[in-house]
């Protein structure tokens, strides 16, 4: 579909906080930390003819409560502003603010108010976000389960038994605190997975208070791949590149990361030191759907595959999905199976999960609603989010 009619002028932008908190007793415990809740960061944005569209800045998963001031210090810059098409946004603000925004959780509000804009943009043409980003490439992509959250082997390996009968056909599961028991989990989970399910194992190391060292990443990653891993996330810190491209120089199994880098520069460092083989940007951490379009770019050029991070409320499952979908490079994405009701509150058209994977959906925009009632019955509870022990 070409559209021609993708201007905009944004009159309001504000920071929408929600929450969903874990009764005592139900929270999420794994050996990385502690999910008390879901917290979720939004952006929304009002066009001068009365449409909103929402946003997500991922980090907010973790530190919600610094997203409403960077909002504040953005608004200046967006307000008013003629644009000629949403994918402009981001850009327009890293130019403006390119002495204090550089990267980190700065950059994931800048796409979190362009991903609103592409979201408002479906919405006042009443076509599904991946039209205003370029069109459909495919209408059907594989997913894998992702969770695997546990302080025990009976608890993870139950979980991934759960995705499998649920009909998933990849199921990706983290790591314990250490590597000796990081590979007796790999073990025990394995052996228990049906013929012709694949695994993923996330060492988790990116945002670890205290990563494994190279030779102990190393080790795990043999056993890894001794396995037949479909990849291996995330062995090093996230900082870490001369780490990953030792790891990835000494196992035979395809290495990942790193979900929360929040520029295409981050990336890019990352391929020229050869250290992946598979790039997992995430649109509300990189800095929107054009900076997720540009790293899958870069990493196709490098022959490095793209799997995008999905890990939030629903407005990042929707933005990932939609921009996956106008993508040509991206073949796989991330459902995180966790019970989060903030992934499913704010949907008005259900995930249609068929075979493996998930059908493009149909609604206009990016498909979520924020409405008062919503933001009624999520009100934000500062002091949870995920917690790294």
């Amino acid at each position: 579909m070409g559209l021609t009619d993708t201007a905009l002028t944004i009159t309001a932008v504000r920071a929408v906080l929600l929450s969903h908190r874990y009764q005592p007793g139900e929270e999420l415990t794994w050996v990385g930390g502690t999910i008390w809740s879901w917290d979720a960061a939004l952006v929304e944005v009002t066009l001068s003819d009365g449409t909103t569209g929402v946003g997500e800045a991922g980090a907010g998963i973790m530190a919600a409560a610094a997203v409403p001031g960077i909002v504040d210090a953005f608004r200046p810059y967006v307000l008013d502003h003629e644009f000629a098409h949403p994918l402009e946004v981001a850009d327009h603000l890293r130019a403006y603010t390119a002495f204090w925004a550089r990267g980190g959780m700065l950059n994931g509000v800048a796409g979190a108010i362009e991903t609103a804009a592409v979201d408002a943009v479906g919405k006042r043409l009443g076509v599904p976000a991946y039209e205003v980003l370029g069109g459909l490439k495919r209408d059907w992509i594989e997913s894998y389960a992702s969770g695997g959250l546990g302080t025990t082997f009976g608890e993870v390996s139950d979980w991934a038994a759960a995705q499998i009968e649920a009909g998933f056909g990849t199921v990706k599961f983290r790591a314990m605190t250490d590597p000796d028991t990081t590979i007796k989990l790999l073990d025990h989970v394995t052996a228990l997975l049906p013929e012709g399910v694949q695994f993923v194992i996330d060492a988790v190391q990116a945002c670890a208070s205290d990563p494994w060292p190279v030779d102990e990443a190393i080790r795990v990653g043999h056993k890894a791949a001794e396995l037949g891993a479909r990849w291996y996330e995330e062995p090093c810190q996230a900082d870490d590149v001369a780490g990953y491209a030792a790891v990835r120089a000494a196992v035979n199994v395809p290495i990942s990361g790193v979900e929360s880098n929040g520029t295409v520069r981050d990336f890019a460092q990352l391929l020229d030191a050869n250290a992946l083989d598979v790039a997992q940007p995430d649109v509300t951490f990189v800095g929107g759907p054009k900076a997720f379009a540009q790293v899958a770019e870069l990493a196709h050029a490098t022959g490095v595959k793209t799997v995008p991070h999905v890990w939030g409320s629903g407005v990042t499952f929707a933005a990932n999905l939609h921009t996956v979908l106008a993508n040509p490079y991206v073949e796989l994405f991330e459902y995180c199976t966790l019970p989060n009701p903030l992934r499913e509150a704010m949907r008005v058209e259900e995930v249609d999960f068929k075979d493996g994977g998930i059908v493009a959906p149909k609604a206009p925009g990016l498909g979520i609603q924020l409405t008062p009632e919503i933001e009624a019955q999520f009100p934000f509870s500062p002091g949870g989010g995920h917690v790294i022990r």
